[in-house]
Order: C-alpha cells, then structure tokens, then sequence
C-alpha cells in the first residue's frame, strides 16, 4: 500500500533540546524541470511547512514495532502535546537527473520565502536512465 507523505523523515533527538526533523523530498528525471521542483517545492510547504501528521504517526508507530521508546515518545509528544514548530524543521530538496539542474535549483531555492531552513542537493548521472535501470537491476532479484 502506497503512503502519501514525505519521501523522507530523519530526526535528531537529544536531551534537553527541541526535537528536530529533516523534511526532504527526493525528485529523479533524466531531464529534470522547474514543474518537477515546483512540485517538490508545493510537497515540502504542505502542512505548513511541517511534516504531514500521516507520516509522523507512521514513524511513531514503526518505532514502536522496533521499541526505540524515547524517539517515538518525542514524536508523539511533538505531535500531541507540545507541537512541532517550524524552527525545529529542516526542508531538503534532493534531484537526481541527467541535466544540470544547478540553475533551475537556485531558482527554486531563491523562490522559497518562507521561515523553515532549505537545503538542496543535485546530482547529475550522464546517463541517467541506464544509472535508473542498472540500479533496479542489482536491486531486483
């Protein structure tokens, strides 16, 4: 079953401090766009700005399965008793494509005005579809 929600959550937990999550979006083209980023870009600003509560419970709740208590508590404590701010969250943009995509991220990233801490990374494969294909390939069995 497909989730809707973020392609990635990481999260920082240390005592006596706020915790802090990583929102990314991953997006891979072998020509990639501004619309692609746009798209990225509308995912990340979604919830204001936080990570979907969908996918905070889903962590929470995996967690618990791998009985990591404290970090399961902290999200379920952002998520129902403190809140999570926007000061606590991170967005990272992550484009894998065959195109130089360095000007169409500036301009994405310069585009961004809103209050959350950006990162963005592009990496570029030559033969991006082969790179697609070799991968599954050795990931397949």
């Amino acid at each position: 079953m497909a989730m809707r929600g973020e392609d990635l959550l990481a999260f920082e937990l240390q005592a006596g401090t706020p915790l802090k999550v990583l929102k990314a979006e991953s997006k891979s083209r072998a020509a990639m766009s501004s619309a692609v980023l746009k798209e990225a870009r509308e995912s990340l600003s979604a919830f204001g700005e936080l990570p979907s509560p969908h996918a905070m419970s889903f962590v929470a709740d995996m967690l618990n399965d791998q009985g990591d208590k404290p970090l399961r508590d902290a999200i379920d404590d952002a998520q129902l008793k403190t809140g999570l701010k926007q000061s606590q969250v991170t967005h990272m943009l992550f484009s894998l494509s065959g195109n130089d995509a360095t000007t169409l991220l500036a301009s994405n990233l310069n585009s961004y005005g809103g209050p959350v801490a950006q990162l963005y990374v592009g990496v570029r494969v030559a033969d991006h579809q082969k790179f697609i294909s070799d991968v599954f390939d050795a990931v397949v069995v």
